[in-house]
């Protein structure tokens, strides 16, 4: 039976106890009332009696014959009263007191009839001598009632307390025998349940050497018991689907890895003939210029370009292979000295058109100045070949603070792009212009997301055609983050 079934079942205990003690108490409440009323009866009997001592003196003083019949109606008070006790007849210890009452009172009417027929005012002043006989049989009948109803009152009394205090003692033993009784079926629960939650605060909290929690040690065939099963089941599946996780991470890498080698290799060993195809094209272009048409020369150079072209695609690809290889340095990097830097080698390649220059001030970062530098590189480069057609060509770098974060923005005044290609922008070979508008490989900017995800930052882009372009990106504050970026790149 589960925890729920029991706690449900020591409820029910309880109201079924206050059942009893109502019925109890109900049964007990008629015995009260009945004992109370007995008690109040002999009370209004011995009061009557004493109305008949009265008004039997005052006959034999006045013989009056208008305060005889209140003798009768004080009597007929104890008559009646008498017939309502006949029902304690049974009752042990009541039953000889009634039944002498009973014979007493007989008498005690017998001899006030006799009273009242010697004391006629007729005879008001012929000496009866029986009066005097009756009268003090009449008061010793009517003493011998007056006693037997004070025991009777006594003895009503003295059960109504007993019985007050037998119902109440009934009451107290069955209040206690049910506290006991709860107290004896809910302590096993409330062990078990203690029990269990230690186990499970405990056993939650414990973490084993792969990182995940143990299984719960926790029998049972109640909730607690399978809520451990499940837990313990949940544990195994977790421990299950992490080696599996594990594997597919190792082979991952292990794929990366051998697609890095591949493309390290294939371009490696395809940069030798390409260059040996562009060599050899200019010696022929030398040597038999003079015996060839414009055609032939042309072709030429449509070979020399395309091999220079896939010589600049390979370099890309090896520089995009060692973004993903290079092992970080955590340093500080002061950016606008980085910049100016950059920029100073830009502008060696930028022919002399007039471009107009800013950089705000911008905060420093903390991150690998080989891959910030790079990033910078390809920026402020795709900013200067996007503007070349501008007069005056205009660039600004800026910074601000946000939530956690540095946002760093290369803004430019250049050919722009459709926003609604924006995603395809840092995608590896993507290009939004044709290549006899803007020379690229679409490699440079998938370069720049690479190291910005290695720093744990992220990259957009926003622009409109011909009204300019926006390139961020957002690198994280805080030391916390650069030991949790380091380490894991460490691992």
């Amino acid at each position: 039976m589960g925890i729920k079934a029991k706690l449900k079942l020591i409820g029910l205990l309880p109201l079924l106890v206050a059942i009893v003690f109502g019925v109890t108490i109900y049964r007990g409440q008629d015995r009260f009332s009945a004992l109370s009323d007995l008690a109040l009866k002999t009370d209004a009997m011995r009061e009557a009696l004493r109305d008949v001592r009265d008004v039997s003196r005052r006959i034999l003083v006045t013989r009056d014959n208008a305060i005889r019949p209140e003798g009768y109606d004080a009597l007929e008070i104890v008559n009646r009263g008498m017939m309502d006790l006949a029902v304690w007849r049974d009752e042990p210890g009541l039953g000889e007191i009634i039944h002498g009452l009973e014979r007493h009172l007989l008498m005690a009417r017998i001899h006030y009839e006799m009273l009242d027929g010697l004391t006629v005012p007729m005879l008001k002043w012929i000496a009866v001598p029986q009066i005097t006989e009756v009268e003090q049989a009449l008061m010793a009948e009517l003493d011998a009632l007056d006693t037997r109803l004070r025991a009777l009152h006594q003895t009503a009394r003295a059960a109504l307390v007993e019985h007050s205090e037998r119902l109440w003692r009934r009451e107290f033993w069955l209040l206690t025998l049910t506290a006991v009784l709860v107290l004896w079926l809910t302590h096993p629960i409330l062990d078990r349940i203690g029990t269990a939650l230690h186990t499970l605060t405990q056993g939650t909290r414990r973490i084993g050497p792969n990182g995940l929690p143990k299984e719960l040690d926790l029998t049972g065939e109640d909730e607690f018991g399978q809520l451990a099963r499940d837990f313990n089941t949940m544990v195994r599946r977790l421990a299950e689907s992490e080696a599996a996780r594990a594997e597919r991470s190792r082979d991952l890498e292990t794929a990366v890895q051998d697609l890095e080698n591949f493309s390290y290799s294939v371009s490696h060993d395809l940069r030798a003939p390409l260059r040996a195809i562009d060599g050899f094209i200019g010696i022929l272009r030398e040597d038999y210029a003079a015996t060839l048409d414009a055609e032939g020369l042309r072709l030429f150079g449509v070979v020399s370009a395309n091999a220079q072209k896939m010589e600049r695609l390979i370099d890309d690809i090896l520089a995009l292979s060692r973004a993903g290889r290079l092992a970080m340095e955590w340093v500080t990097v002061d950016m606008n000295r980085m910049v100016d830097e950059v920029w100073s080698d830009l502008l060696e390649t930028a022919s002399g058109r007039p471009i107009q220059f800013q950089r705000a001030d911008l905060p420093n970062c903390q991150g690998d100045p080989r891959a910030i530098r790079q990033i910078w590189q390809n920026l402020l480069a795709n900013a200067l070949k996007f503007t070349r057609d501008r007069d005056p060509a205009r660039i600004r770098v800026s910074a601000r603070a946000e939530t956690g974060c540095i946002r760093y923005s290369v803004e430019d005044n250049g050919a722009g792009f459709d926003p609604a290609y924006s995603a395809k922008l840092f995608g590896l070979f993507q290009r939004l212009h044709g290549m006899d508008e803007f020379e690229g490989t679409g490699v440079g900017l998938a370069i720049v997301k690479r190291f910005v995800q290695k720093h744990h930052g992220q990259v957009e882009a926003g622009g409109a055609v011909n009204g300019g372009a926006v390139f961020a990106f957002s690198l994280p504050i805080g030391p916390e983050s650069f030991t949790a970026a380091a380490n894991v790149e460490d691992g």
